[in-house]
């Protein structure tokens, strides 16, 4: 459906400026080569199964536990990042960022339209040659809070400059989730993309199943996915999304790698990249990143590990199964109220474990779709360790949600996190609930 019936003249505009790809190619050369119903990403002239992450941070040790690819949201700035991947083995899915309409750009201003398409133009010229350039990453959830046939023009209308500018490496269509249609119709109605990328998160282990549901025979990745969404996790009466703790975030993933990837990677599925090699704040500063902001790997870079090479990591990360409030009730505390709290971990080299607790409000954001969320600074409340797991907290003096926060570290760059929402309450206000 064509919501623009300026848009075919502004994308034959572009295109005829553009000419075609290089008349000379010097960089990698990567094709998606189709035998039945399998799918394969052919780089330089190997099969290149995606084990990846979306993220930048500390590339070394991706590499180190096995990882061979990442993705960028944006191809902006990306000189440096792609020449550190190539040293590595590495190779990179560059984002081409399209504005989103709920962010406030109007598609249907054919100069705003243009100027947008002339971007991506230049960053795949600035780009295409370099031999660490996998795949082009096309757009990100360009169709949450918006109109999906718009979505969908822009998605094509990006990737016809990007292939008429590189014919040497596929493009990718990424998407929130499949609905009940939008694999389906990115196939007929997307002639310029190679294979979709999902981000999908409580629902991945379904994914191979629903895409046949739809009718969707093409190729695609996983390019978001890892633990519960904040949306999927259910929440506490005062609208408190549950985290999983580090250790069933693992085990979701193990579980979710099992169903969905491992067993379609010999067919339509090329590969995944688990969200997010860094750390982020997202609802919490833990929610998503595979690291800590203080450098240390989780559970879930384990079991990644142990997909990517066959073996698990000679010294693991803490399992961290929850915290638990051995005396106080988090739904009613009182300001001011210590409470006693444990949190349940091991370690399974028996390395010996050292804990942090920490105090934070609880956030306030209602943003969408990963957009940025300022960081929450800890509360300078009274804390006082116990035991290598237990603690006393004493509760802020002002009411409201709150998260009391566990780090579990073992001394060798690993560690597991958890934490249990609160809320604080004066002691009047309790004397009335009762």
């Amino acid at each position: 459906m064509n919501t623009n019936p300026l848009a075919p003249a502004i994308l034959a505009g572009i295109l005829m400026t553009l000419g075609s790809g290089c008349v000379s190619h010097t960089g990698s050369v990567v094709t998606l080569e189709k035998h039945g119903d399998n799918y394969t990403l052919i780089a330089d002239g190997e099969p290149h199964t995606i084990y990846g992450v979306g993220g930048v941070d500390n590339l070394e040790l991706l590499a180190r536990y096995g990882g061979n690819t990442i993705r960028t949201w944006d191809a902006e700035g990306i000189g440096a990042l792609l020449d550190k991947a190539h040293s590595l083995d590495i190779m990179v899915v560059a984002g081409i960022w399209l504005e989103h309409e709920r962010h406030g750009f109007d598609y249907s201003d054919p100069d705003a339209r243009r100027e947008q398409l002339d971007r991506v133009a230049m960053l795949v010229r600035e780009h295409r040659e370099h031999p660490a350039l996998l795949a082009w990453g096309v757009g990100n959830e360009v169709e949450l809070g918006g109109d999906f046939d718009i979505a969908l023009q822009q998605i094509n209308d990006a990737a016809a400059v990007v292939r008429r500018l590189d014919p040497h490496h596929p493009r990718a269509a990424i998407v929130a989730e499949i609905g009940d249609d939008k694999a389906i119709r990115i196939q007929n109605e997307c002639p310029d993309i190679d294979f979709i990328g999902i981000n999908a998160y409580g629902g991945m282990g379904s994914i191979p199943e629903r895409l046949a549901a739809q009718g969707y025979t093409g190729a695609w990745a996983a390019t978001e996915w890892g633990v519960l969404g904040h949306w999927e996790s259910g929440s506490t009466p005062w609208g408190a999304p549950y985290e999983q703790p580090s250790a069933a975030k693992a085990d979701f993933l193990r579980d979710v790698y099992a169903a969905s990837i491992q067993p379609n990677l010999d067919g339509p599925c090329l590969g995944s990249f688990a969200f997010l090699w860094g750390h982020k704040q997202e609802k919490t500063e833990t929610w998503y990143g595979l690291l800590l902001p203080t450098g240390e790997t989780t559970e879930r870079v384990d079991v990644l590990s142990e997909y990517w090479t066959g073996e698990a990591p000679e010294n693991r990360a803490p399992r961290v199964d929850g915290i638990d409030m051995t005396e106080g009730n988090p739904i009613g505390l009182l300001v001011s109220e210590t409470v006693q709290v444990e949190v349940r971990a091991s370690d399974p080299d028996n390395d010996t474990l050292d804990t942090e607790w920490r105090v934070i409000p609880e956030s306030t954001e209602q943003s969408m779709g990963g957009d940025f969320e300022r960081g929450i600074e800890q509360l300078d409340v009274e804390i006082t360790a116990e035991g290598v797991l237990t603690a006393s907290i004493v509760m802020p003096d002002t009411p409201g949600a709150y998260r009391i926060f566990v780090t579990v570290r073992d001394g060798k760059g690993h560690a597991g996190t958890a934490n249990l929402p609160v809320y604080v309450v004066e002691a009047e206000s309790a004397e009335n609930n009762d």
